[in-house]
């Protein structure tokens, strides 16, 4: 393979379920479960278009990823794709920020899990993310596999328990009635257009993981059906999950409540069912919390050494990091 050591490349381990569960963990985080209640302090009842509009403004970066990806399937997504086209300078400078913006998103996220946990104990949260990042770099060493499996089982758990969140809602929307909804709504412009404008591109960051997929498009067995269509499934996933559920929130909370509120999610569910925080719908609510912030840091980890492995190839950086290990993957990357 053509930029590989040796002629030796990664192992063409994942299918369509893993760039699915790497798109959509990357994903779902602090812009689901912390980020409502700060942009609905911006837009008001708007918010829900917020969301709707950013997914659609993420398309065309998510075609042209695609297109790349199936032309180019090569590890180092957005690094690979400037080297190529503009040359190694621009490619170092993108491929070094890249890596360095998923570091502080996988470092957020990982801190996060912590941050949820302390809903109903208190925990070490500096040493529960160094933990997590431990583990998750084990995994990433053992293989693309491995550290796949655990991230469809995170995804699969936090699309289940978001999916009963939303019919849960349904349930609590036929309680408050068609009146208490428009009641909820009005002024759906709360902040005018000025306010609408600046939530879509504060909640746009939320479907930035979309595309982090490119970086493993090396990996992936038929990247040109797998990549695209993991990706199209993926942000129809979020997209749904996003406005749905802040419509939910905003349609059952009280407004300034909401604005005020960094754990909008777990509120509602306790809403829902009586507002005690020990409900079930609060616990899973918080385990879906804590599985949609480890599959963020565990797709970063992944993401951020295939940065380094390619730009090593290339011998823009220390090539050590060009090596691959036991299980051929990047292990000192």
């Amino acid at each position: 393979m053509s930029g590989t050591p040796n002629g030796q490349g990664l192992r063409k381990d994942l299918g369509l379920a893993d760039g699915y569960a790497i798109s959509t963990g990357a994903m779902f985080s602090s812009g689901f479960f912390l980020l409502p209640g700060i942009a609905a302090a911006q837009a008001g009842p708007a918010v829900i278009l917020a969301y709707l509009l950013a997914g659609i403004l993420i398309i065309p970066a998510m075609l042209s990823k695609a297109e790349l990806c199936t032309a180019m399937p090569r590890a180092g997504g957005t690094y690979y794709f400037l080297d190529r086209s503009l040359g190694p300078m621009v490619g170092t400078v993108g491929g070094l920020g890249t890596w360095i913006a998923l570091v502080f998103k996988s470092a957020f996220a990982l801190l996060g899990v912590g941050a949820y946990l302390a809903v109903f104990v208190e925990v070490p949260v500096v040493r529960v993310a160094l933990g997590l990042t431990a583990v998750f770099v084990i995994l990433n060493i053992a293989g693309a596999k491995e550290t796949t499996r655990a991230q469809r089982l995170m995804v699969w758990t936090l699309v289940g328990i978001l999916t009963g969140f939303l019919v849960l809602g349904g349930w609590g929307l036929t309680e408050v009635g068609t009146e208490g909804v428009k009641e909820q709504l009005t002024p759906f412009f709360a902040f005018g257009a000025e306010g609408l404008i600046s939530t879509v591109g504060l909640v746009f960051v939320s479907y930035a993981g979309l595309t982090k997929v490119a970086s493993v498009a090396e990996e992936v067995r038929d990247p040109d059906r797998n990549i695209p269509l993991g990706m199209i499934l993926s942000l129809a996933t979020a997209t749904t999950f996003y406005v749905l559920g802040v419509f939910l929130m905003v349609t059952l909370l009280d407004p300034d409540q909401l604005r005020s509120d960094l754990a909008p999610v777990a509120t509602t569910a306790g809403e829902l069912l009586g507002g005690t925080p020990g409900t079930i719908a609060v616990v899973l609510t918080v385990i879906a919390a804590l599985a949609a912030f480890a599959s963020t840091g565990n797709a970063g980890v992944m993401s951020a050494s295939r940065y380094l492995l390619a730009m090593a190839r290339d011998k823009h950086i220390w090539s050590g990091f060009g090596r691959l290990g036991r299980f051929r993957t990047p292990t000192p990357a």
